[in-house]
């Protein structure tokens, strides 16, 4: 949020505020000028950012701006971030000036759900290219969602079962995945409360079903690296999530796992 104390009014047009990196961040709602009118202020926002030794400029547009992205560009600005509405691009006022890197991974929550009865849960995906006959129940975080929000939706989504987190069982990390990111696969142990499966996400989800461990560690259609996994949930302790929110009150969430 751009404060009174933060914004740079010497530009009539064009609003910045000063970030982490001697740079500046351009205002979102102060872009929404003609492409002639836009382009003369960011022409000036550049001249005066070299007078002042800045390293970077931050500009944030939408798809219903092609035009001034258009201009960004060849005024020397280079995309940093996409998202499906919107892009994030930067522009290196100083010659090799520090800019944080982009977003590198994609993250998914994998599930290890074992009943009273020492069944695990599992699915069956409709489309999939998993060399198992049946998976983990899990999918992708979210944005801006908590890990254990995310796993325990998954598992709901995916056989209608709710569940609390226990505890944290592995981390896979992986490149490359999709779009040339890496991935982080985050596997869970979670405790089931209730039995009853009733698949919600029925687009994606072909068949969900508890099958007693016994006969998922003997299947030879079950994956060696399942099967890891869940032996490895078994056995150790894990890492816990902790209470933490007194430490990061500034943060919409915060989860820490040790």
């Amino acid at each position: 949020m751009f404060t009174p104390e933060q914004i740079n009014k010497e530009d009539n047009m064009l609003i910045t505020k000063e970030d982490h990196y001697n740079g500046l961040i351009i205002d979102p709602l102060s872009t929404q000028l003609s492409s002639p009118d836009f382009k003369k202020s960011l022409i000036s926002l550049l001249a005066k950012s070299k007078k002042d030794e800045k390293n970077l400029l931050w500009l944030d547009l939408t798809t219903e701006q092609p035009q001034h992205i258009s201009i960004a560009l060849e005024l020397g600005f280079e995309f940093h971030n996409c998202e499906s509405k919107r892009t994030m691009l930067t522009y290196q006022v100083k010659t090799n000036a520090y800019i944080p890197v982009s977003p590198t991974h994609t993250i998914g929550v994998g599930a290890i759900v074992i009943n009273d009865n020492n069944e695990i849960l599992l699915v069956r995906d409709r489309i999939s290219s998993n060399h198992s006959i049946y998976k983990l129940p899990g999918g992708m975080v979210e944005h801006s969602n908590k890990l254990s929000d995310a796993v325990e939706r998954e598992v709901y989504e995916e056989t209608g079962i709710k569940s609390k987190l226990i505890k944290m069982v592995s981390v896979l990390n992986s490149h490359p995945y999709r779009f040339n990111k890496s991935n982080m696969y985050i596997v869970f142990q979670l405790e089931a409360l209730n039995l009853e499966i009733n698949i919600i996400d029925t687009h994606e989800i072909e068949l969900a079903l508890w099958l007693p461990l016994d006969d998922f560690f003997a299947h030879n259609e079950m994956s060696k690296f399942q099967k890891d996994l869940v032996e490895q949930a078994l056995n150790s302790e894990g890492i816990k999530l902790m209470d933490s929110e007194c430490y990061f009150k500034r943060k919409q969430h915060v989860e820490v796992y040790a």
